[in-house]
């Protein structure tokens, strides 16, 4: 469990530098640059085998990482963009209740056992980060309102389920280091690419706002992807209560915080969504 609740922590302070940087006005892309510049060195530099590049390079969890990269980096800018547009509750809903891909996942791919129990409590960990999740959005629908947050759905959804085949069929405990350094090195090497392709959408100077914020980004991304990829590699859980546990516990987590530190409101339906998503915890841990 200490490899779930470190996830979760790492996750959870990616919410709150997120939050933090905002109030200083940070360059998003600048941002996300360095964040992945900074996870893939720790990667590459806590690595305790030997690096063969060809190896690596031919190694057969290469296509997931690269994948798993790109698609970091590409979730990291739509969910950035979705804020702006569509609200952060619409967005921080559909990221969350996306765990419901990777869920169904390991439940019908892998068959793991699915009893009426583990059912109510991956229904309550639904309806949980909803309710929890849940703001009140006052802009009309229109098609790229819906079409963000069903792009993010999908996305981290079918990102996560890839992790989840990537790490049994070809990542052991020895490689988890070296494949998570090569997810942000792709990620990193992306976002070069569109800085590139794109140099007017950043400006030339880079703050301290943003070489600190990028790198405890960077330290509780690399955190939140390896500590994953160990708990689903070392925990007695099935995966897909792994899944359903860490997305609660990061939304309670990330609640409470905006609560105590940035004086966000909790409304009923928040605080319902709270308990739900405990009552779904113990069932998952337990079932």
């Amino acid at each position: 469990m200490i490899y779930l609740l470190l996830s979760i922590l790492s996750s959870s302070v990616i919410f709150i530098t997120f939050k933090i940087t905002d109030r200083f006005k940070t360059g998003l892309v600048k941002l996300i640059t360095v964040n992945y510049l900074v996870a893939a060195l720790l990667g590459f530099s806590f690595n305790r085998y030997p690096i063969s590049v060809w190896n690596a390079v031919t190694s057969p969890w290469m296509p997931f990482a690269l994948l798993v990269g790109v698609s970091f980096i590409l979730m990291f800018f739509l969910i950035g963009y979705s804020t702006r547009v569509s609200g952060v509750a619409v967005t921080t809903i559909a990221g969350k209740v996306s765990m419901v891909i990777p869920i169904l996942f390991s439940v019908l791919y892998f068959s793991e056992k699915n009893t009426v129990l583990k059912t109510f409590g991956l229904v309550f960990a639904v309806l949980g980060v909803f309710l929890t999740s849940f703001r009140p959005v006052s802009k009309k629908n229109g098609l790229l309102l819906i079409l963000l947050p069903v792009g993010i759905f999908l996305g981290s959804g079918i990102t996560d389920s890839v992790v989840k085949y990537a790490q049994t069929y070809y990542i052991p405990n020895s490689m988890s280091l070296l494949f998570s350094a090569v997810v942000f090195l792709a990620a990193l090497i992306a976002g070069l690419l569109f800085i590139w392709v794109n140099p007017k959408s950043v400006s030339k100077t880079i703050t301290i706002a943003e070489l600190i914020g990028g790198t405890i980004l960077g330290i509780a991304n690399f955190g939140s992807l390896y500590f994953f990829v160990m708990a689903l590699n070392n925990s007695k859980l099935d995966s897909s209560a792994v899944f359903g546990l860490n997305n609660i516990c990061i939304v309670i987590f990330s609640v409470i915080a905006g609560a105590a530190l940035f004086k966000e409101k909790l409304s009923r339906v928040n605080f319902a969504g709270i308990i739900l998503a405990l009552v779904s915890s113990l069932i998952l841990m337990n079932y």
